[in-house]
């Protein structure tokens, strides 16, 4: 669904169907389960308004003069013969076969009332035209009974039950086939807005569906409010909000962007290619995509259309919006000959310019991707090739990719097993890209490896290159510790580097930085005194709003004087950084090249994380703390707390306190506040100091936030988020960065406060406690997992 959800699949088949899945996280099974059809109900909408053949009161984006019908029908018989499409042996024209039918080409159809000259009549036991029309056509009948029907929706066309005949025109036929013949889909990034009937902040986004007439239908879906079937029933209807003509061809690419994300005027950038070599910019007020709750006509105004003398159709498009251009929007455009095109679309005056075209491939452009905020472009082939792009003037300059990396052992070369790229994407950091590619079954292995591999991914480092970033020249390499790699691909490693966790400071960007943890470790164990000058420039730039810490190398800061000033999001990433990377202090894994760990820099690191994660505590009980707050002040006004988030583990917290006496002096403010409540606070909280062992049912006393030991012997795990002990008979979350579990999942505000809730200047009152739970974890802010069956692949560590 989107990089921050990724809680639903959409797929295209090959023969026009689109349908949704969601992973098998709640089964055990390893196959993903299907949640909706998408095909199943587009039909279903075009049956309501008989696909917009009545020339009535319908959407005036689905009304379609009789010209543009022909021209559907020329653009589709040109491309493929839909009559005849399923099956190669029945192309004869008299008569050709569909199946059970038989299709009478001998007729005219000039007139649809007099000659239905699209007759399907049985070939067994023929029968005479009715006058009532009914759904069959391509492989299978299927009925239309609402329950998500797996059968072919195509196949549909209207049915009133019995064996009766239909009664359409060719030229029906063609355009309603092409019309529910889905090419591409596409997930809009997700967006949010506030819910007026509930006052709620709703996160949303919108699947694209282009087809085969040109048209492109608009699903809108909103973001499960619970991520379990064990918290209620997980929602994932989509909603049709409107279907818009955007071309008079095959919609052959969709691709979106947010233009001013974050201001109160943001808005969704929709760009969509043509197999007739077209090129549209649309744009959406998010609000107004957000009004929009059934079907009808989209807010989509379109901005820009490509200017070209090109009639090649379009195989790849993709948008970028750079941080840097406040009135730029960069579109690349890849052809099916093997072009490549970028354009300039300027949001003040309205115009799109072209900057930059070259002949870059030899084949069908199969993949586009901007990366580094537009600085570069990626591109692949089915020419087997996958390239790199910068714009130097009005030329395309090509940057070679290569794995430019100090591994242990030698990649294995693809090209010689490869035929052909399906397509490529950026990994979330920036620091590699990864790219499908087909295999040759005639050099594979025919006993085994041609049986069971179709294709492969590979994954490409890109680090250690230009990639269009300026170089940060005060990267001090003295002494390159790899023969592998050179002064040059260290400064822009670490160049690449540091640009990348800046971004990651931003709490709109999902904590998914798997790459860089990667390449981080690689430097840990090949080239630690390198890693170590980056890790020194990182920390100095994280602290420094601190003029108590400029530098990692300062004297010990005190805690309080150091970390409260931090945002929340640079310590989420201190902590992945510390645990993933600068703790794997192995020598036995170490490489020759590598030196003898710096036991005082481990130290450092280790009392670093220590301190962080006390701070995030001690934010965590106060954020709690205010909670229970608010609550009991919205008791004492008659406010409603239905929707607002119920804090648990509240009296385990209290104990935690108590314990240690070196807390910040707000948090001991807000404690003597909640021992004021008396016996209301139990409205307000989940407050229960007694608490017993599930398999012996002794008593448990707080010791620790995250174990404890009954009178039994019996060990128990507490949550992370709450303190409470976890439960034994269903499953709880796990991160998989620091190990811990989860039990009680914490609202996003916490995670996205500007302020820490022990400021002083922060009033409770002003905490949101609206939204939902979310599955991230309090300690390193990555997004938790739920335990899966062995047979299911592996998640990234973050």
């Amino acid at each position: 669904m989107d990089h921050k959800s990724r809680c639903l699949l959409a797929v295209c088949t090959v023969d026009g169907h689109v349908k949704l899945y969601r992973s098998p996280i709640w089964e055990i099974c390893d196959e993903w389960v299907q949640v909706a059809d998408i095909s199943q109900l587009l039909f279903s909408y075009y049956k309501t308004i008989n696909f917009g053949e009545d020339n009535g009161s319908h959407l005036t984006s689905l009304k379609n003069t009789n010209t543009e019908e022909t021209e559907v029908l020329g653009s589709t018989c040109e491309l493929q013969d839909t009559l005849s499409r399923r099956d190669p042996g029945q192309r004869k024209r008299k008569p050709p076969r569909v199946d059970d039918y038989i299709y009478d080409g001998n007729k005219d159809d000039l007139d649809a009332s007099n000659d239905a000259d699209f007759s399907l009549k049985s070939c067994s036991k023929p029968k005479k035209k009715s006058s009532k029309k009914t759904a069959k056509h391509g492989h299978e009948p299927v009925s239309v009974n609402g329950q998500g029907s797996t059968g072919n929706s195509k196949a549909t066309l209207s049915s009133n039950g019995g064996n009766k005949s239909p009664l359409i025109t060719a030229k029906q036929y063609a355009c309603r086939d092409a019309r529910l013949s889905s090419l591409v889909v596409s997930w809009s990034p997700l967006v949010s807005s506030s819910d007026k009937i509930s006052s709620l902040l709703r996160h949303w986004c919108i699947l694209a569906v282009g087809s085969k007439s040109g048209n492109v239908s608009f699903w809108k879906l909103y973001k499960p409010e619970y991520y379990t079937i064990d918290a209620g029933v997980v929602n994932s209807d989509p909603m049709l909000i409107g279907v818009l003509q955007a071309h008079k061809s095959w919609v052959s690419a969709i691709t979106w962007e947010v233009s001013s994300e974050g201001s109160s005027k943001s808005s969704l950038l929709l760009a969509t290619g043509s197999s007739d070599g077209s090129v549209k910019i649309w744009l959406a007020n998010i609000e107004g995509l957000n009004r929009c709750t059934n079907a009808e006509e989209v807010p989509f105004a379109l901005v820009a259309k490509v200017a070209t003398d090109l009639s090649a159709p379009v195989s790849a498009i993709s948008l970028a919006v750079p941080a840097g251009s406040q009135y730029e929007v960069k579109l690349a455009i890849g052809r099916v000959y093997g072009s490549l095109e970028t354009w300039i679309w300027n949001t003040c005056s309205c115009k799109i310019e072209n900057t930059n075209a070259c002949h870059a491939h030899d084949q069908v452009v199969t993949g586009l991707s901007w990366g580094m905020d537009g600085y570069c472009l990626y591109s692949c082939s089915q020419d087997d090739s996958a390239r790199c792009w910068i714009c130097n003037g009005n030329h395309l300059e090509e940057i070679p990719v290569h794995t430019n990396f100090p591994e242990s052992k030698e990649s294995t070369d693809l090209s010689e097993v490869s035929n052909q790229c399906f397509g490529l994407t950026l990994a979330p950091g920036g620091q590699m890209i990864a790219v499908v590619r087909g295999l040759d079954l005639n050099v594979l292995d025919q006993m085994y490896q041609a049986r069971t591999q179709k294709a492969v991914v590979e994954f490409i480092w890109i680090g250690g290159q230009f990639v269009g970033i300026p170089l940060d020249r005060s990267i001090d390499v003295c002494n390159p510790q790899s023969t592998i790699l050179s002064s040059s691909n260290f400064l822009w490693w670490g160049s690449n580097i540091l640009w990348s966790l800046k971004k990651y400071e931003n709490v709109e960007k999902g904590l998914a930085l798997w790459d860089v943890v990667a390449a981080l470790q690689g430097f840990q164990k090949y080239a630690p005194t390198f890693l170590e000058t980056l890790m020194d420039m990182w920390i100095s730039a994280l602290f420094s709003g601190d003029p108590q810490c400029v530098s990692i190398n300062a004297p010990s800061c005190s805690r309080h004087d150091m970390l409260p000033s931090v945002s929340l999001r640079k310590l989420h990433l201190l902590n992945i950084i510390c645990r993933k990377v600068l703790m794997l202090s192995n020598h036995a894994q170490l490489g020759p090249d590598a030196e003898n760990g710096n036991d005082s820099k481990t130290e450092f690191w280790s009392t670093l994380l220590i301190r962080s994660e006390r701070e995030l505590r001690e934010r965590l009980v106060g954020f709690t703390f205010a909670a229970v707050l608010k609550r009991t002040a919205y008791s004492f006004n008659g406010t409603s707390t239905e929707n607002s988030w119920f804090p648990v583990g509240v009296a385990q917290m209290d104990s935690w306190v108590s314990m240690n006496g070196e807390v910040h002096n707000q948090l001991k403010y807000l404690r003597s506040r909640i021992k004021d409540l008396g016996n209301s606070i139990n409205s307000a909280c989940g407050y229960s100091v007694e608490e017993t062992c599930p398999y012996c049912s002794a008593p448990v006393h707080f010791e620790s936030t995250d174990v404890a030991i009954c009178r039994e012997r019996h060990t128990l795990t507490r949550c992370r988020a709450s303190t409470i002990l976890c439960s034994v008979l269903q499953s709880v979350w796990h991160c998989v960065c620091c190990g811990g579990m989860v039990d009680k999942l914490l609202p996003q505000s916490f995670f996205t406060m500007q302020a820490s809730p022990l400021d002083a200047n922060q009033d409770e009152g002003s905490l949101d406690l609206s939204g939902p739970a979310v599955p991230l974890c309090p300690f390193c802010g990555v997004l938790l997992q739920r335990s899966m069956p062995v047979f299911l692949l592996s998640t990234s560590p973050v």
